[in-house]
């Protein structure tokens, strides 16, 4: 009886192993996170003794991504995280150059600049001895839209980090009584040709320290508006060869009539 106590025993110990082994193996096939061919129950039982992220209460503590074990592969060399002793000037700066920064800055004042100058043609052409308000209103929207520009490049400025430096604004010297007979319509027209053609070289000037800074998303950023650039050149430079065209007499009072009513100008 007793040996046959023992080998019942015997059978329902090897049945158990056997079935631990089975639910072993089955986990192992079956578990999503996959393991890789070739891995070790061995190496799963060292890697599960390594925790993969632990907290500590030192709020000081750097915690170096490379000693944390996602695989053999070392993915996360180089990233070390460590908590912030001080307020910082900006936590979303990432790959903003200086260099980068103060271009950009240095267009923000341009684009302000551009504005006011058409701010002040926009008063020059509402005085009631000039009585063009269609020209007022031209550049009244000119100057906003360059406004508008110059806050878009700020808040580029904030997306990447930096910091928004307003400097002075000059404003280009305007001498609209002429002795060669040039009517004050062309004299601006070609002056706002001329401020667009100059707003466009420094964005050329950007575009191409961002390549120097191997910046891709810079100049990407950049690209676009050089594209609408080039149609505001085409847009202003029509406007010149318009008012070439119809004279300085009431030929320049129809297109300012034509572009206050919003009508495409002949």
């Amino acid at each position: 009886c007793a040996k046959t106590g023992a080998r019942k025993t015997m059978v329902l110990l090897r049945v158990a192993a056997l079935a631990i082994l089975v639910a072993t193996q089955s986990v192992t096939a079956f578990a999503p996170w996959s393991l890789p061919v070739g891995f070790r129950h061995a190496q799963l039982r060292s890697v599960s003794r390594r925790p993969a992220l632990r907290m500590t209460a030192d709020k000081d503590a750097e915690i170096d991504f490379a000693n944390v074990a996602f695989d053999s592969t070392k993915q996360m060399d180089g990233m070390v995280f460590k908590p912030e002793a001080s307020e910082p000037e900006s936590r979303c700066r990432l790959e903003w150059q200086p260099t980068c920064e103060a271009a950009l800055n240095d267009h923000i004042n341009v684009e302000f600049t551009v504005s006011y100058a058409y701010h002040a043609l926009f008063g020059f052409f509402d005085r009631d001895t000039v009585g063009l308000q269609g020209l007022a209103g031209f550049f009244a929207s000119q100057s906003e839209e360059k406004r508008e520009l110059a806050e878009q490049f700020m808040k580029y400025q904030n997306i990447r980090g930096g910091k928004v430096v307003l400097q002075p604004i000059a404003v280009p010297e305007m001498q609209f009584s002429r002795l060669d007979g040039t009517s004050d319509a062309l004299y601006a027209l070609e002056l706002a040709l001329q401020l667009e053609k100059f707003v466009y070289r420094r964005l050329l000037k950007m575009h191409e320290l961002g390549t120097q800074c191997d910046h891709p998303q810079f100049c990407d950023e950049i690209d676009k508006y050089m594209s609408a650039q080039v149609r505001r050149v085409k847009s202003m430079a029509e406007h010149v060869a318009q008012v070439r065209r119809v004279g300085t007499g009431h030929g320049v009072w129809e297109l300012s009539k034509q572009l206050e009513e919003g009508a495409p100008a002949a």
